[in-house]
Protein backbone atom coordinates (compact mmCIF):
# COMPACT_ATOMS: atom_id res chain seq x y z
CA UNK A 1 0.00 0.00 0.00
CA UNK A 2 1.05 3.87 -0.72
CA UNK A 3 0.21 6.11 1.41
CA UNK A 4 0.31 9.71 1.32
CA UNK A 5 -0.83 12.50 3.08
CA UNK A 6 -4.20 11.18 4.68
CA UNK A 7 -4.68 8.75 1.87
CA UNK A 8 -4.40 5.08 1.81
CA UNK A 9 -4.09 4.27 -2.09
CA UNK A 10 -4.08 0.80 -3.51
CA UNK A 11 -1.12 -0.31 -5.70
CA UNK A 12 -1.79 0.37 -9.58
CA UNK A 13 0.79 -2.16 -10.29
CA UNK A 14 -1.98 -4.70 -10.49
CA UNK A 15 -2.35 -2.91 -14.07
CA UNK A 16 1.01 -3.79 -14.97
CA UNK A 17 1.53 -7.66 -13.83
CA UNK A 18 2.04 -8.62 -17.36
CA UNK A 19 4.01 -5.52 -18.54
CA UNK A 20 7.42 -5.84 -18.63
CA UNK A 21 10.69 -3.67 -18.76
CA UNK A 22 13.22 -3.85 -21.22
CA UNK A 23 14.66 -6.42 -19.16
CA UNK A 24 11.99 -8.75 -19.49
CA UNK A 25 11.27 -8.87 -15.46
CA UNK A 26 7.92 -8.45 -14.10
CA UNK A 27 6.70 -5.18 -12.05
CA UNK A 28 4.41 -6.93 -10.50
CA UNK A 29 6.25 -6.82 -7.32
CA UNK A 30 7.19 -3.48 -7.57
CA UNK A 31 7.36 -1.51 -4.51
CA UNK A 32 6.57 2.17 -5.59
CA UNK A 33 5.91 4.33 -8.87
CA UNK A 34 7.92 3.68 -11.87
CA UNK A 35 8.13 7.50 -13.35
CA UNK A 36 9.34 8.95 -16.84
CA UNK A 37 10.41 12.60 -16.30
CA UNK A 38 10.99 14.40 -19.30
CA UNK A 39 13.58 17.47 -18.97
CA UNK A 40 16.46 19.17 -19.79
CA UNK A 41 18.77 17.98 -16.79
CA UNK A 42 22.44 18.74 -15.30
CA UNK A 43 25.38 19.07 -16.61
CA UNK A 44 22.64 21.64 -19.60
CA UNK A 45 22.39 24.36 -18.06
CA UNK A 46 18.72 26.81 -17.70
CA UNK A 47 15.57 25.12 -19.42
CA UNK A 48 14.50 23.91 -15.83
CA UNK A 49 17.30 21.89 -15.23
CA UNK A 50 18.11 22.71 -11.66
CA UNK A 51 14.14 22.36 -10.63
CA UNK A 52 14.44 19.11 -11.94
CA UNK A 53 17.91 18.42 -10.32
CA UNK A 54 16.44 19.31 -6.73
CA UNK A 55 13.27 17.84 -7.48
CA UNK A 56 14.53 14.71 -8.34
CA UNK A 57 16.79 14.04 -5.47
CA UNK A 58 13.75 14.67 -2.54
CA UNK A 59 11.31 12.66 -4.78
CA UNK A 60 14.26 10.02 -5.18
CA UNK A 61 14.19 9.59 -0.72
CA UNK A 62 10.87 8.81 -0.44
CA UNK A 63 9.44 5.14 -0.30
CA UNK A 64 6.65 5.73 -2.85
CA UNK A 65 9.42 5.84 -5.64
CA UNK A 66 10.78 2.76 -6.89
CA UNK A 67 12.54 4.54 -9.70
CA UNK A 68 12.63 7.57 -12.68
CA UNK A 69 14.05 6.94 -15.82
CA UNK A 70 15.15 10.67 -16.55
CA UNK A 71 14.96 11.42 -20.28
CA UNK A 72 17.07 13.94 -20.59
CA UNK A 73 18.95 16.51 -23.49
CA UNK A 74 22.00 15.29 -24.21
CA UNK A 75 25.29 16.77 -23.16
CA UNK A 76 28.58 16.41 -22.94
CA UNK A 77 28.97 14.06 -20.01
CA UNK A 78 26.41 11.63 -18.25
CA UNK A 79 24.02 13.22 -16.56
CA UNK A 80 24.58 13.60 -12.80
CA UNK A 81 22.49 12.62 -9.75
CA UNK A 82 23.00 11.06 -6.25
CA UNK A 83 20.38 7.93 -5.76
CA UNK A 84 20.87 4.69 -7.48
CA UNK A 85 16.54 4.99 -8.24
CA UNK A 86 17.14 8.03 -10.74
CA UNK A 87 18.54 6.52 -14.13
CA UNK A 88 19.43 9.20 -16.41
CA UNK A 89 19.22 8.68 -20.16
CA UNK A 90 20.19 11.43 -22.58
CA UNK A 91 18.26 10.98 -25.61
CA UNK A 92 17.26 14.22 -26.87
CA UNK A 93 19.06 17.53 -28.57
CA UNK A 94 17.58 20.77 -28.39
CA UNK A 95 16.84 22.22 -31.57
CA UNK A 96 16.32 18.82 -33.26
CA UNK A 97 13.01 17.53 -33.25
CA UNK A 98 13.53 14.09 -35.02
CA UNK A 99 15.29 13.40 -31.52
CA UNK A 100 12.51 15.00 -29.49
CA UNK A 101 9.54 12.97 -30.83
CA UNK A 102 11.98 9.97 -30.64
CA UNK A 103 11.26 9.98 -26.89
CA UNK A 104 7.95 8.21 -27.35
CA UNK A 105 9.41 4.96 -28.15
CA UNK A 106 11.83 5.20 -25.09
CA UNK A 107 8.33 5.80 -23.22
CA UNK A 108 7.22 2.57 -24.59
CA UNK A 109 10.43 0.50 -23.59
CA UNK A 110 10.04 1.59 -19.86
CA UNK A 111 6.40 1.21 -19.69
CA UNK A 112 6.00 3.48 -16.85
CA UNK A 113 2.98 4.09 -14.47
CA UNK A 114 3.08 7.54 -15.29
CA UNK A 115 5.26 10.06 -17.44
CA UNK A 116 5.86 13.64 -16.06
CA UNK A 117 6.84 16.07 -18.42
CA UNK A 118 8.85 19.27 -17.14
CA UNK A 119 8.44 22.28 -19.40
CA UNK A 120 8.01 25.85 -20.33
CA UNK A 121 7.27 27.55 -23.88
CA UNK A 122 10.85 27.07 -24.65
CA UNK A 123 12.69 23.91 -22.95
CA UNK A 124 13.75 21.99 -26.15
CA UNK A 125 15.50 24.92 -27.62
CA UNK A 126 15.42 27.60 -29.58
CA UNK A 127 13.49 26.67 -32.75
CA UNK A 128 10.16 26.78 -32.45
CA UNK A 129 9.65 24.16 -34.52
CA UNK A 130 11.36 21.99 -31.99
CA UNK A 131 9.40 23.18 -29.15
CA UNK A 132 6.19 23.22 -31.05
CA UNK A 133 7.02 19.19 -30.86
CA UNK A 134 8.33 19.06 -27.68
CA UNK A 135 4.78 20.82 -26.34
CA UNK A 136 2.62 18.29 -28.49
CA UNK A 137 4.31 14.96 -26.51
CA UNK A 138 1.95 15.00 -23.54
CA UNK A 139 -0.78 15.02 -25.91
CA UNK A 140 0.54 11.80 -27.62
CA UNK A 141 1.72 10.37 -24.75
CA UNK A 142 -1.71 10.15 -23.50
CA UNK A 143 -2.71 8.56 -26.67
CA UNK A 144 -0.43 6.18 -26.25
CA UNK A 145 -2.14 5.17 -22.83
CA UNK A 146 -0.36 6.12 -20.53
CA UNK A 147 -1.02 8.16 -17.21
CA UNK A 148 0.36 12.23 -18.24
CA UNK A 149 1.04 14.91 -15.96
CA UNK A 150 2.69 18.26 -17.16
CA UNK A 151 4.42 20.79 -14.96
CA UNK A 152 4.01 24.05 -16.96
CA UNK A 153 6.33 26.57 -15.96
CA UNK A 154 5.15 29.98 -18.19
CA UNK A 155 2.89 30.50 -21.13
CA UNK A 156 4.04 32.11 -24.77
CA UNK A 157 1.44 33.77 -24.40
CA UNK A 158 1.60 35.87 -21.10
CA UNK A 159 5.31 36.54 -22.02
CA UNK A 160 6.87 39.17 -23.57
CA UNK A 161 7.97 37.62 -27.06
CA UNK A 162 10.21 40.10 -28.32
CA UNK A 163 12.06 40.39 -25.44
CA UNK A 164 12.90 36.51 -24.92
CA UNK A 165 13.95 37.01 -28.80
CA UNK A 166 10.90 35.96 -30.67
CA UNK A 167 9.00 37.31 -33.09
CA UNK A 168 5.16 37.91 -31.87
CA UNK A 169 4.33 36.90 -35.73
CA UNK A 170 0.46 35.12 -36.15
CA UNK A 171 2.61 32.01 -36.86
CA UNK A 172 4.38 31.85 -33.41
CA UNK A 173 0.90 32.89 -31.55
CA UNK A 174 -0.73 30.16 -33.15
CA UNK A 175 1.60 27.31 -32.83
CA UNK A 176 1.90 28.28 -29.15
CA UNK A 177 -2.15 28.90 -29.18
CA UNK A 178 -1.72 25.00 -30.30
CA UNK A 179 0.37 23.52 -28.39
CA UNK A 180 -1.04 25.06 -24.93
CA UNK A 181 -4.16 23.69 -26.34
CA UNK A 182 -2.80 19.79 -26.45
CA UNK A 183 -0.70 20.36 -23.03
CA UNK A 184 -3.82 21.35 -21.45
CA UNK A 185 -5.06 17.55 -22.76
CA UNK A 186 -2.71 16.06 -20.23
CA UNK A 187 -4.29 13.80 -18.16
CA UNK A 188 -2.92 16.43 -15.33
CA UNK A 189 -1.34 19.78 -15.34
CA UNK A 190 0.78 21.30 -12.48
CA UNK A 191 1.33 24.80 -12.45
CA UNK A 192 4.01 26.91 -10.81
CA UNK A 193 2.02 30.40 -10.21
CA UNK A 194 -1.84 29.98 -8.89
CA UNK A 195 -3.10 32.51 -11.41
CA UNK A 196 -2.45 30.38 -14.27
CA UNK A 197 -5.19 27.88 -13.10
CA UNK A 198 -7.83 30.35 -13.68
CA UNK A 199 -5.63 31.35 -16.86
CA UNK A 200 -6.37 27.59 -18.26
CA UNK A 201 -9.68 27.27 -17.08
CA UNK A 202 -10.83 30.80 -19.20
CA UNK A 203 -8.79 30.49 -21.93
CA UNK A 204 -8.78 26.13 -22.80
CA UNK A 205 -11.39 24.63 -20.72
CA UNK A 206 -9.15 22.64 -18.79
CA UNK A 207 -10.50 21.95 -15.48
CA UNK A 208 -7.28 19.52 -14.45
CA UNK A 209 -5.24 21.97 -13.11
CA UNK A 210 -3.05 21.89 -9.41
CA UNK A 211 -1.00 24.18 -8.24
CA UNK A 212 2.45 23.31 -6.79
CA UNK A 213 4.66 25.94 -6.03
CA UNK A 214 8.11 26.48 -6.94
CA UNK A 215 10.43 24.79 -4.28
CA UNK A 216 12.99 25.96 -2.48
CA UNK A 217 16.11 24.96 -0.58
CA UNK A 218 16.78 26.13 2.32
CA UNK A 219 19.15 23.58 3.81
CA UNK A 220 22.57 25.45 3.87
CA UNK A 221 20.74 27.93 6.03
CA UNK A 222 19.70 25.74 8.93
CA UNK A 223 22.49 24.73 8.93
CA UNK A 224 24.09 27.61 10.02
CA UNK A 225 26.15 28.70 6.68
CA UNK A 226 24.41 32.68 7.72
CA UNK A 227 25.23 32.39 11.23
CA UNK A 228 27.98 35.09 10.86
CA UNK A 229 27.93 38.70 12.07
CA UNK A 230 26.77 40.40 8.78
CA UNK A 231 29.11 42.30 6.80
CA UNK A 232 31.21 44.25 9.33
CA UNK A 233 34.38 45.78 7.59
CA UNK A 234 33.65 45.03 4.02
CA UNK A 235 31.95 46.33 1.12
CA UNK A 236 28.38 44.64 0.91
CA UNK A 237 27.74 42.77 -2.07
CA UNK A 238 24.63 43.43 -4.06
CA UNK A 239 24.29 40.26 -6.12
CA UNK A 240 22.51 39.28 -9.78
CA UNK A 241 22.19 35.56 -10.01
CA UNK A 242 21.25 33.32 -12.87
CA UNK A 243 21.43 32.93 -16.50
CA UNK A 244 21.53 36.28 -18.02
CA UNK A 245 19.67 37.35 -21.42
CA UNK A 246 18.31 40.18 -22.41
CA UNK A 247 15.10 40.62 -20.54
CA UNK A 248 17.11 40.06 -17.11
CA UNK A 249 17.83 43.68 -16.75
CA UNK A 250 21.56 42.73 -16.88
CA UNK A 251 22.70 46.35 -18.51
CA UNK A 252 20.49 48.69 -16.40
CA UNK A 253 21.59 47.60 -13.33
CA UNK A 254 24.99 47.88 -14.13
CA UNK A 255 24.26 51.29 -14.92
CA UNK A 256 22.61 51.95 -11.86
CA UNK A 257 25.89 50.20 -10.22
CA UNK A 258 27.90 52.81 -11.78
CA UNK A 259 26.03 55.78 -10.52
CA UNK A 260 25.98 54.54 -6.94
CA UNK A 261 29.95 53.93 -6.99
CA UNK A 262 30.68 57.05 -8.06
CA UNK A 263 28.55 58.38 -4.74
CA UNK A 264 30.03 55.49 -1.95
CA UNK A 265 32.62 52.92 -2.18
CA UNK A 266 31.11 50.21 0.63
CA UNK A 267 29.34 48.25 -2.42
CA UNK A 268 30.65 45.88 -4.85
CA UNK A 269 28.30 44.05 -7.69
CA UNK A 270 28.83 40.41 -8.53
CA UNK A 271 27.30 39.30 -11.46
CA UNK A 272 27.24 35.47 -11.07
CA UNK A 273 26.18 32.79 -14.01
CA UNK A 274 26.54 32.42 -17.59
CA UNK A 275 24.34 33.07 -20.97
CA UNK A 276 20.78 31.76 -21.30
CA UNK A 277 21.53 28.87 -23.64
CA UNK A 278 19.26 30.83 -26.00
CA UNK A 279 21.38 33.46 -25.64
CA UNK A 280 24.88 32.66 -26.60
CA UNK A 281 27.32 35.38 -26.12
CA UNK A 282 25.25 38.09 -24.15
CA UNK A 283 27.02 38.20 -21.51
CA UNK A 284 30.45 38.40 -22.95
CA UNK A 285 28.69 41.00 -24.86
CA UNK A 286 27.84 43.09 -22.05
CA UNK A 287 30.74 42.64 -19.76
CA UNK A 288 32.32 46.11 -18.29
CA UNK A 289 35.81 46.36 -17.26
CA UNK A 290 34.83 48.81 -14.58
CA UNK A 291 36.08 49.16 -10.80
CA UNK A 292 33.27 46.99 -8.10
CA UNK A 293 31.73 44.92 -11.24
CA UNK A 294 32.88 41.12 -10.28
CA UNK A 295 32.06 38.11 -12.96
CA UNK A 296 32.01 34.67 -11.61
CA UNK A 297 30.69 33.01 -14.58
CA UNK A 298 28.89 29.36 -13.98
CA UNK A 299 28.20 28.90 -10.56
CA UNK A 300 28.73 25.31 -9.39
CA UNK A 301 25.79 24.03 -6.92
CA UNK A 302 28.47 23.02 -4.32
CA UNK A 303 29.62 26.93 -4.39
CA UNK A 304 25.83 28.51 -4.69
CA UNK A 305 25.76 28.78 -0.88
CA UNK A 306 28.82 30.44 -0.23
CA UNK A 307 28.05 33.27 -3.27
CA UNK A 308 24.95 33.78 -1.46
CA UNK A 309 26.24 34.05 1.95
CA UNK A 310 28.07 37.19 0.65
CA UNK A 311 25.89 39.08 -0.93
CA UNK A 312 23.89 42.09 1.42
CA UNK A 313 21.03 41.67 -1.08
CA UNK A 314 19.55 40.20 -4.14
CA UNK A 315 18.63 42.70 -7.44
CA UNK A 316 15.97 40.80 -10.15
CA UNK A 317 15.68 43.54 -12.47
CA UNK A 318 13.78 41.35 -15.04
CA UNK A 319 11.72 43.28 -17.61
CA UNK A 320 9.57 40.57 -18.09
CA UNK A 321 8.74 37.24 -16.40
CA UNK A 322 8.72 33.85 -17.84
CA UNK A 323 6.99 32.50 -15.14
CA UNK A 324 8.13 32.90 -10.96
CA UNK A 325 11.49 32.90 -10.63
CA UNK A 326 13.76 30.16 -9.25
CA UNK A 327 16.26 32.63 -8.20
CA UNK A 328 13.75 34.93 -6.18
CA UNK A 329 12.75 31.17 -4.83
CA UNK A 330 16.59 30.39 -3.80
CA UNK A 331 17.47 33.96 -2.27
CA UNK A 332 14.44 33.05 -0.25
CA UNK A 333 16.19 29.94 1.09
CA UNK A 334 19.19 31.78 1.68
CA UNK A 335 17.13 34.80 4.11
CA UNK A 336 18.18 37.59 1.93
CA UNK A 337 16.67 40.86 0.96
CA UNK A 338 15.78 41.23 -2.52
CA UNK A 339 14.69 43.78 -4.79
CA UNK A 340 12.77 43.14 -7.89
CA UNK A 341 10.73 44.55 -10.80
CA UNK A 342 6.90 44.82 -10.24
CA UNK A 343 5.47 42.20 -12.63
CA UNK A 344 2.57 39.95 -12.00
CA UNK A 345 3.96 36.63 -10.72
CA UNK A 346 6.03 38.36 -8.68
CA UNK A 347 3.39 39.66 -6.93
CA UNK A 348 2.03 36.29 -6.65
CA UNK A 349 4.82 35.81 -4.10
CA UNK A 350 4.46 38.61 -2.17
CA UNK A 351 0.77 37.96 -1.54
CA UNK A 352 2.16 33.88 -0.66
CA UNK A 353 3.94 35.29 2.04
CA UNK A 354 7.54 36.62 0.63
CA UNK A 355 8.85 39.88 0.93
CA UNK A 356 10.35 42.22 -1.46
CA UNK A 357 11.07 45.94 -2.78
CA UNK A 358 9.24 46.39 -6.29
CA UNK A 359 10.43 48.65 -8.54
CA UNK A 360 8.68 49.45 -11.96
CA UNK A 361 10.59 47.02 -14.38
CA UNK A 362 13.40 48.99 -16.56
CA UNK A 363 13.13 52.36 -14.25
CA UNK A 364 16.52 53.06 -13.62
CA UNK A 365 15.97 56.05 -11.00
CA UNK A 366 13.31 53.99 -9.08
CA UNK A 367 16.05 50.78 -8.85
CA UNK A 368 18.67 53.50 -7.97
CA UNK A 369 16.25 54.87 -4.83
CA UNK A 370 15.70 51.41 -3.82
CA UNK A 371 19.27 49.57 -3.99
CA UNK A 372 20.33 52.96 -2.11
CA UNK A 373 17.11 52.93 1.06
CA UNK A 374 18.24 49.26 1.63
CA UNK A 375 21.67 49.46 1.43
CA UNK A 376 21.35 52.44 4.41
CA UNK A 377 18.69 50.40 6.70
CA UNK A 378 20.09 47.12 8.20
CA UNK A 379 16.89 46.90 10.21
CA UNK A 380 14.89 46.72 7.20
CA UNK A 381 16.94 44.50 5.31
CA UNK A 382 17.00 42.31 7.98
CA UNK A 383 13.58 42.10 8.04
CA UNK A 384 12.41 41.21 4.54
CA UNK A 385 15.13 38.23 5.18
CA UNK A 386 13.51 36.78 7.77
CA UNK A 387 10.34 36.49 6.37
CA UNK A 388 11.73 35.45 2.85
CA UNK A 389 13.14 32.19 5.72
CA UNK A 390 9.99 32.29 7.08
CA UNK A 391 8.56 32.18 3.30
CA UNK A 392 10.84 29.62 2.29
CA UNK A 393 10.49 27.08 5.01
CA UNK A 394 6.57 26.50 3.57
CA UNK A 395 7.87 25.83 0.32
CA UNK A 396 11.01 23.17 0.84
CA UNK A 397 11.93 20.91 -1.77
CA UNK A 398 10.86 18.21 0.41
CA UNK A 399 7.38 19.86 1.03
CA UNK A 400 6.79 20.30 -3.14
CA UNK A 401 8.49 16.40 -3.45
CA UNK A 402 5.51 14.95 -1.24
CA UNK A 403 2.73 16.77 -2.79
CA UNK A 404 4.18 15.34 -5.87
CA UNK A 405 4.19 11.95 -4.97
CA UNK A 406 0.22 12.77 -3.53
CA UNK A 407 -0.61 13.89 -6.93
CA UNK A 408 1.22 10.89 -8.73
CA UNK A 409 -0.19 7.82 -6.77
CA UNK A 410 -4.07 9.28 -6.99
CA UNK A 411 -3.30 9.73 -10.82
CA UNK A 412 -1.65 6.19 -11.08
CA UNK A 413 -4.82 4.62 -9.18
CA UNK A 414 -6.89 5.76 -11.64
CA UNK A 415 -8.35 9.63 -10.18
CA UNK A 416 -9.21 11.92 -12.99
CA UNK A 417 -8.15 15.42 -12.69
CA UNK A 418 -11.36 17.20 -10.69
CA UNK A 419 -11.70 13.99 -8.57
CA UNK A 420 -7.71 15.00 -8.09
CA UNK A 421 -8.17 18.18 -7.05
CA UNK A 422 -11.16 17.27 -5.21
CA UNK A 423 -9.10 14.96 -3.29
CA UNK A 424 -6.15 17.31 -2.34
CA UNK A 425 -8.21 20.12 -1.59
CA UNK A 426 -9.97 18.19 1.33
CA UNK A 427 -6.95 16.23 2.47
Amino acid sequence: MWKGRNMDIKDPSTRAKKEKLGSNESRAGQKGLVLCFITSYPPNKARLSEYAYNLLNKLAKLPTIEKIYVLADKASKRGRNRSSKVEIRSVWSHDNPISIFKMLFEILKVKPDLVHYNVHFQSFGRSRIANFVGLCLPFFTRLLGRKTLVTIHNFGEKVDLEKCGLKPSIINRIGIRIATKLISMANLVTVTVSSYINYLRRNYGCDRVVYIPHGTYVDAFNAGLNSDPPHKNRKKVILMFGHMAPYKGLTILMDVFQEISKEREDVELVIAGDDHPNFPGYLESQKRDVPGIKYLGYVPEEDVPAVFKEAFMVVLPYLTATGTSGVFHLACGFGKPIIVSDLPEIRELIKEGASAIIVPPGDAEELKKAILMLLDNQHLAEKIGRINLNFAQKESWDIIAKRFTETYCLLANGMNGPQIISKISSS
